[in-house]
């Protein structure tokens, strides 16, 4: 299996659409960023688009319900509200066969729907869609997943820890040891039937009344769990209750009366803005505003003005050149007649073309004339007409108020509409006491359990040392107790076979990595409990707390690593984080190591502390693809760029 595209939209930190193209045939693929940039949310996003309800991350989360894990997960800048993660992969490079998984859903409502729609070779597939969940169970059970896809922070205390019920489960699902569950439950049925059918002794009544104890208690906690369904469905059908009274509430008028107040604040600030703005408008005509009805009057009046000035200047000219005519005659008798006919030639010229003197205004009237025509006329035009579009936005204003004021709100019926989401909301936290009283009262039952089925192990063995073969129904009764007893042997020799498989690969897969090689020599899986022990060279325990942060941290890695070699499923590897407790000798083990070989696809989700310019050279060769997540305080979300921290 081979991821080709991951697209996330508005999703957690990353705002919009972003997608990461794995096109690169190298087996790592390398996704840098900086802490809370969106690299464990790439992660999740994965798990989510496969897995959907059934993610280790969900599973693991504090949400009550999927629908709250949805809902956490839209950006909360989206305008839309709406989310979707969409995951390409190749499943097999022989068949060539490609997958596209998409889940959809928005936080518009109360009660979030997620809608999936998968994709077979660019093919919509309604079988692959209503059975997806079905079908990626056996392309990659869920329960294994946290063996390909993992935080490299959350489960580094795994190795010096009791191994959890989790990772319990997923062992014996990897083992295969569930068909033996199924076995073990029908030869108990057999068992009860002979009893309720024959008298037996009191060896074998002493045991029935244990086993009808174990049973009970383990009906109480169906039940109990049954109580839990309901109730978990009493609190959702309550909580969409009060989502459709809120609406209804809403759409007669519980808003529009609740701000009434306000409603009305604000009709008489819009009833001030008109009236100021009425004031303006007469101020407006009170200027020169009116002179623009006789614009055109007015521009010719400007020009004729001009005209009249330009013939005064003209006069002055002349009067002007009459004083230098004097002086010239002085000077230049002989050439007195030829200028005198030029002088009266411009004199004649001028007379003639002169403008009649209506106005004679003086230079400073002239210059307002040419300002009221040139520029003031038209700046009081433009204030008017921004002050009548003032007008009417107000009056738009007002009318939508006066709308919204003038609506026949019935309360009556809001008050008892608010009555009855006051009585839903008591009911709902009333509902949510219940479903935690539940809660504590299954942990205290599953403890019962868990003791009865221990107390009924335990006195079956001395009942298989006194029963005697008198009869068939006795012969029956013997054979399927031992026949309960060599399953468990059998289970516990299978498991011991297989986990010392497990062993062993653990231990290749630590001695590869490890720097102390002679430290733990070997690490051994006890076939009952699946809790692990190191041992060293001269087969002595070897601490835990003697490991260093950094060895406990590999020891993790190498525990994964073998987990997924021993799964025979080739899958890709995912690693969130992996190095942050590593010293500068273990990471370069992982690095020349671990990552080359994890999987034939390696997605690092690293900071710059981590792998940094010097790791990086070293597993160069072995890096396709590469990403940098950016994030963007302005806009407070992570996009997507190629490239491993090339902005540094």
């Amino acid at each position: 299996m081979i991821i080709n595209r991951l697209t996330m939209h508005n999703f957690g930190v990353y705002a919009g659409t972003n997608t990461f193209e794995f096109a690169s045939k190298k087996p790592i693929v390398l996704i840098g960023g900086m802490n809370g940039r969106g690299k464990t949310t790439f992660l999740e996003a994965i798990l989510l688009s496969l897995y959907g309800a059934n993610s280790i991350a969900y599973k693991e989360s504090d949400y009550n319900s999927y629908n709250q894990y949805l809902r956490s997960y839209v950006n909360n800048n989206s305008r839309s509200q709406s989310s979707y993660v969409e995951i390409e992969f190749l499943l097999n490079e022989s068949s060539n066969d490609t997958y596209l998984v998409r889940r959809e859903w928005n936080a518009l409502s109360r009660i979030t729907k997620e809608e999936i729609s998968v994709q077979q070779n660019g093919v919509y597939s309604e079988f692959l869609t209503q059975n997806w969940a079905m079908f990626v169970e056996n392309i990659l059970p869920s329960a294994l997943s946290s063996f390909y896809f993992f935080d490299g922070e959350k489960i580094a205390e795994l190795a010096v820890a009791k191994t959890d019920d989790q990772m319990k489960a997923s062992i014996r699902s990897m083992l295969g040891m569930t068909t033996l569950d199924v076995l073990k439950n029908d030869l108990g049925r057999i068992v009860k039937k002979i009893n309720r059918n024959n008298k037996a002794d009191e060896s074998n009544k002493h045991l029935e009344t244990l086993r009808e104890e174990r049973d009970q208690a383990i009906s109480e906690l169906e039940k109990i769990d049954e109580s839990i369904s309901i109730a978990t469905k009493k609190v959702e059908d309550l909580q969409e209750v009060l989502e459709q009274l809120h609406k209804k509430y809403e759409l007669q008028g519980g808003a529009v009366l609740e701000q009434r107040q306000s409603l009305m604040q604000k009709r008489a600030q819009i009833q001030t803005g008109i009236a100021q703005n009425a004031e303006l408008l007469v101020g407006m005509a009170a200027t020169e505003l009116p002179i623009f009805l006789v614009r055109d009057l007015v521009s010719q009046i400007k020009l004729q003005a001009e005209d009249e000035h330009n013939d005064f200047i003209m006069q002055q000219a002349l009067e002007q050149m009459d004083d230098y005519l004097s002086d010239f005659e002085m000077q230049y008798p002989e050439s007195i007649e030829a200028s005198r006919i030029f002088v009266d030639y411009v004199r004649k010229q001028t007379e003639a073309d002169s403008a009649p003197r209506l106005y004679e205004m003086s230079d400073h009237a002239l210059f307002q004339m040419n300002d009221l025509v040139e520029n003031t006329l038209q700046q009081s035009v433009n204030n008017t007409k921004s002050l009548l579009a003032n007008k009417a936005d107000l009056k738009k204003q007002l009318d939508a108020v006066e709308s919204y004021l003038t609506l026949d709100i019935n309360e009556k019926d809001l008050t008892a509409i608010y009555d009855q989401i006051k009585a839903k909301e008591a009911d709902l936290v009333e509902a949510q006491v219940e479903y935690n009283r539940l809660q504590q009262e299954r942990s205290s039952i599953n403890s019962t359990v868990i003791t009865k089925s221990a107390e009924y192990s335990r006195d079956i063995e001395i009942f298989l040392q006194k029963l005697e073969l008198h009869d068939d129904s006795e012969r029956m009764m013997k054979y399927s107790n031992i026949a309960l007893r060599i399953l468990e042997a059998y289970a516990v020799e299978l498991q011991r076979r297989k986990t010392g498989t497990l062993g062993a690969t653990i231990t290749k897969c630590y001695k590869q990595l490890a720097n102390k090689k002679n430290l733990i020599q070997e690490i051994v899986m006890n076939p009952e409990t699946l809790d692990m022990q190191y041992l060293d060279e001269n087969g002595n325990e070897v601490s835990k707390e003697s490991l260093s942060a950094g060895e406990k941290q590999l020891m993790v890695i190498a525990i994964l690593w073998a987990l997924a070699l021993c799964s025979k499923k080739k899958l890709p590897v995912i690693i969130d984080t992996p190095l942050s407790r590593l010293d500068s000798q273990h990471r370069t083990s992982i690095i020349s190591t671990y990552f080359p070989n994890a999987s034939d696809q390696t997605i690092i989700l690293s900071t710059d502390t981590e792998i940094d310019q010097n790791y990086y050279e070293m597993m160069k060769n072995s890096v396709g693809d590469e990403f940098t997540l950016v994030y963007s305080e302005k806009t407070k979300s992570t996009s997507i760029k190629k490239g491993y921290f090339q902005e540094l």
